[in-house]
């Protein structure tokens, strides 16, 4: 190969390489106008997303439960438990004195107590009507069984096993306690109530 052939060989390959670097700029070029292009977009942005778990409250838990992996209806190789969506309430079994206290408990409530409820509007000098009196005297009757319940746990915790249905001095003992409880805070009540509130 003579020099002048070697020349004409590397020119054309110089021109080779030019056009390819050439075509690579143009799609170099376009390649930062699409990020360009895509960059200029708006975006769109998900901020943070906190679950309180704790403040969740579940009251019915219902629905399919599927044992093993197939999907439902897939055949019947594995079975498929389904719970029916009935709420199930398993009542808190009551003190065995609780009942025949209450009855004590609701029998003063509608009769004594309002007596003692007129007695205090006459010694602080308020005046309430009937229908406040009523609302006093159910607001303090939805209250009552936490305290019996209160009261029967104390004699538990103090060994007290009942041998019955019922214990009369036990039953005396506790409904005493919640009706000076009830006493106390119909008295509380009538001496902060500002007068004129209540009034007829």
């Amino acid at each position: 190969m003579s020099i002048y052939e070697y020349f004409v060989k590397l020119h054309r390959y110089l021109l080779w390489q030019t056009k390819k670097i050439r075509a690579l700029e143009r799609r170099l070029h376009a390649l930062e106008a699409r990020l360009r292009e895509m960059e200029a977009q708006p975006r769109t942005s998900i901020e943070r997303i906190e679950y309180k778990f704790d403040q969740l409250k579940v009251e019915t838990l219902e629905g399919t439960l599927n044992i093993g992996i197939a999907p439902p209806g897939a055949g019947g190789t594995i079975e498929d438990f389904a719970v029916e969506p009935v709420k199930t309430v398993i009542p808190k079994p009551e003190p065995v004195l609780m009942r025949p206290i209450q009855e004590k408990v609701a029998a003063y409530l509608n009769g004594e107590a309002s007596e003692t409820l007129k007695r205090l509007e006459q010694q602080y000098d308020r005046r309430l009507d009937d229908t406040y009196r009523q609302f006093i005297l159910q607001d303090i009757a939805r209250q009552t069984d936490e305290r019996i319940r209160f009261y029967l746990q104390e004699k538990a915790n103090h060994g007290y096993v009942p041998s019955g249905d019922r214990d009369e001095a036990v039953e005396n003992e506790i409904f005493q306690k919640v009706k000076a409880d009830i006493e106390q805070s119909l008295d509380a009540f009538l001496k902060h109530l500002p007068s004129g509130e209540g009034s007829t």
